[in-house]
């Protein structure tokens, strides 16, 4: 073997390794984002015709590895009636596995906010729901699986605290001002670390093809 082509694998290997050690970190990653994680979502009823639904505003769900329903799950209806705060500790009625509907508890008059936390194997998820007129749940109120920014709703890491709610509570639109630092932080979800992922292979390969192609136009000019 000639030492122009051994030079030549020798420089393959060289970009080969960070790249595929990259792609590596990148699976790893994507595979853990798959795997783990307590998450919760909240929606408006789907059908009015169950008659588990009746006169329910909203349904919570829990997402995340092992079993998820077993979370601890907690809300309360956050007002400001006539300047004075009130707090109401909310009854959530299970219908299904990790499945919660709740009923509007909180008087119709005042400024609502709904706050949700669960808290599973050590993980803590919660949900900021912005209430309308009356305190009606607006429609199409929604937070995915995951996400920390819905419709009519945000999400958080971590339990609410009294300056989220106050926060809330003083803008006219409920949510439209920040209740966190990490409320704009988004988390990659897995289908982002996959293209990731792909990307890299993509990389590798390009690499790897143009090295070859060096390497065979070394021992033909030799």
């Amino acid at each position: 073997m000639s030492e122009r082509s051994c030079l030549g694998r020798n420089s393959i290997r060289r970009v080969l390794t960070p790249v595929s050690l990259g792609g590596a970190i990148v699976l790893a990653i994507s595979s853990s984002a798959f795997a783990g994680g307590f998450q919760l979502s909240v929606e408006t009823p789907s059908s009015s015709f169950d008659p588990q639904m009746k006169d329910v505003v909203l349904v919570a769900r829990t997402y995340g590895c092992h079993q998820p329903a077993d979370a601890k799950l907690s809300a309360t209806a956050e007002g400001l009636v006539n300047g004075a705060r009130k707090s109401v500790a909310l009854e959530l009625r299970s219908v299904g596995s990790g499945v919660y509907a709740i009923k509007q508890q909180w008087l119709s008059e005042g400024t609502w906010v709904l706050a949700l936390t669960g808290a599973y194997n050590g993980m803590t998820s919660s949900v900021l729901v912005e209430l309308g007129p009356n305190g009606k749940v607006l429609p199409g109120t929604r937070l995915d699986e995951g996400a920390l920014k819905g419709v009519h709703a945000r999400g958080a890491r971590r339990q609410w605290v009294g300056v989220d709610i106050d926060s809330a509570l003083r803008t006219s639109a409920g949510l439209t001002s920040e209740t966190s630092d990490d409320a704009d932080q988004t988390t990659p979800g897995p289908i982002t670390w996959i293209l990731a992922g792909l990307g890299a292979s993509v990389v590798s390969i390009g690499f790897v093809t143009r090295a070859r192609r060096r390497n065979k136009s070394g021992e033909i000019a030799g």
